[in-house]
């Protein structure tokens, strides 16, 4: 492979767009007072959801593609779940008291019926899924997406304490919890958002959601990008990539998709443009633009901050005497470009400091010297 592809540059600009994909969605607020507005939020924005979906896809890849050098041991499957806590976990909890506070004011600190889902939230445990579907009516509610995260990477490092056999194991469970397990339940359902409760544990409810199909969709991505086999013929990628996609769309109501998350919605799309992507970048065929690999960089501080920072703009922004549809206006073109920008800030100055540090702590934890020039294999 091309030193292109080994830093994964295209990786990081798929990463960069997913995020912003979800700060336009959560961005559509303040067009639905007007018809047309409203025509804008829910056709044009809301499809951009999909970038959850995205970024599902690039974590199962990802997985797949760190670890392909797996040497078998439980050292090697330590380091690869203290690299993956050091780099969602720490600015997760940075930012934690910080919505806590944009939302509840100081006073929500001294309220245990606040804070209690706070925490839950910095343990990855679903607040209640059963009382908003697949958000889990989590406190920091971009926090649902990071519940998934987790579950992956503690199963993906559990699986590999079974050495060579990790995929046959690994294949197994997903086989037992995404179709054994909703079989036996009844009503089988690729819906991300109707799955029947797992009422005696919370945490059960993320292992037979349905949006796991997207992990398993990057990990075949990954395996593909890794593999021998390519594509000799640009055209060819191109060609199956816009096929794919004229016949997805033609079909869509036909075969019963929704414009929701998972393999019954926007998966699909975002997984044929990952394949295309992937398989393009495999052949050096794609140039990765410097900006979108800045973004891709910022992407999770971007992810986390930019809720808040739509909200406190929106304070300060309600608070001038303008027009009612000027400020909302103002408000749609100021809050993305505030949010990247503090992005970028929190990134620097947070996020990157953090996680060094967090990682460099974890990596110390049972680690042999001699195992330690392995490190960067993982």
């Amino acid at each position: 492979m091309v030193a292109q592809e080994n830093k994964l540059e295209w990786v990081q600009a798929l990463r960069g767009a997913a995020a912003f994909m979800v700060v336009m969605v959560h961005s559509r607020s303040v067009l639905m007072d007007t018809a047309s507005g409203k025509v804008v939020a829910d056709h044009v924005l809301l499809p951009l959801g999909m970038g959850v979906d995205l970024f599902f896809i690039i974590s199962g890849f990802l997985m797949m593609f760190t670890t392909r050098n797996f040497d078998g041991s439980k050292a090697y499957a330590w380091r690869f779940i203290a690299k993956r806590a050091s780099r969602i976990w720490p600015l997760f909890a940075v930012v934690t008291p910080v919505a806590l506070l944009v939302e509840h004011g100081v006073h929500g600190f001294f309220d245990p019926s606040v804070v209690l889902p706070y925490l839950e939230g910095l343990a990855f445990i679903p607040h209640n899924p059963g009382a908003s579907g697949i958000y889990f009516q989590m406190a920091a509610g971009v926090a649902w997406t990071l519940c998934f995260e987790c579950y992956f990477y503690m199963l993906f490092a559990a699986c590999m304490l079974f050495g060579r056999w990790r995929y046959v194991v690994m294949t197994a469970w997903f086989v037992l919890t995404l179709v054994a397990i909703p079989l036996l339940r009844g009503n089988y359902s690729l819906n991300v958002a109707s799955q029947p409760l797992v009422e005696w544990c919370r945490y059960a409810n993320l292992a037979i959601n349905p949006i796991v199909w997207d992990f398993i969709i990057g990990m075949i991505a990954g395996w593909l990008y890794v593999a021998d086999f390519k594509f000799r013929r640009v055209w060819v990628i191109y060609a199956a990539v816009v096929v794919s996609t004229m016949l997805l769309l033609i079909g869509w109501h036909r075969i019963g998709l929704v414009n929701f998350f998972g393999p019954r919605g926007w998966a699909l799309p975002m997984a044929i443009l990952f394949f295309g992507v992937g398989m393009l970048a495999k052949v050096g065929a794609i140039n990765v633009p410097s900006w979108s690999v800045w973004l891709g960089n910022i992407s999770y501080s971007l992810y986390l901050v930019h809720v808040y920072v739509f909200e406190v703009a929106q304070r300060v922004i309600g608070a001038i005497p303008i027009a009612h549809e000027v400020s909302n206006a103002l408000l749609f073109i100021t809050r993305p470009a505030l949010a990247v920008i503090v992005a970028w800030l929190t990134f620097r100055y947070v996020e990157a400091p953090i996680s060094s540090w967090a990682r460099k702590g974890l990596l110390r934890i049972r680690m042999p010297a001699r195992s330690r020039t392995l490190e960067r294999a993982c």
